[in-house]
């Protein structure tokens, strides 16, 4: 058989996962394998340094500037959602405002309506298609961890 039939069962045998038949197989093609017997010595390398590995813990200094720092990004998010959710809110208010005192009041001259609804529509397209781009750059904005 192939090494490809055997390289997936190399960590089952290095840990004994695998049956009495597999272990037996797998034992049989590491005699004439030397790849794949090359490629069971490292995993017993790997496996022997990450068992005499130790975690090192952080200091107490570490763990509170890491609490601080999700607090005040934390606080700042909620801070910006009120800012826009009170902009949104304003800017509705102050829309359906300039459309009741602009477009039905029948003394204000067509120009200024013209004006008024190609302002509106061009506020709008714009601030569409920056939240469009910003929405998918934010997606795949290779650079978003880098810190400035």
């Amino acid at each position: 058989m192939s090494c490809d039939t055997f390289k997936p069962l190399l960590m089952g045998y290095l840990d004994e996962e695998l049956t009495a038949l597999e272990a037996v197989r797998v034992e049989q093609h590491l005699e004439e394998c030397h790849d794949c017997t090359a490629e069971l010595d490292d995993f017993r390398k790997l496996k022997e340094v990450t068992r005499n590995m130790r975690v090192v813990m952080p200091d107490d200094k570490y763990w509170d500037e890491y609490w601080s720092n999700i607090y005040n990004r934390l606080e700042r998010k909620a801070g910006w959602i009120l800012l826009s959710l009170g902009s949104i809110i304003l800017s509705a208010y102050g829309l359906y405002w300039v459309i009741a005192e602009v477009f039905l009041d029948k003394n204000v001259h067509p120009v200024i309506r013209i004006g008024v609804l190609t302002l509106i529509v061009g506020f709008c397209t714009l601030l569409v298609s920056v939240l469009r781009e910003r929405f998918f750059l934010s997606k795949s904005d290779k650079y978003e961890r880098i810190k400035r």
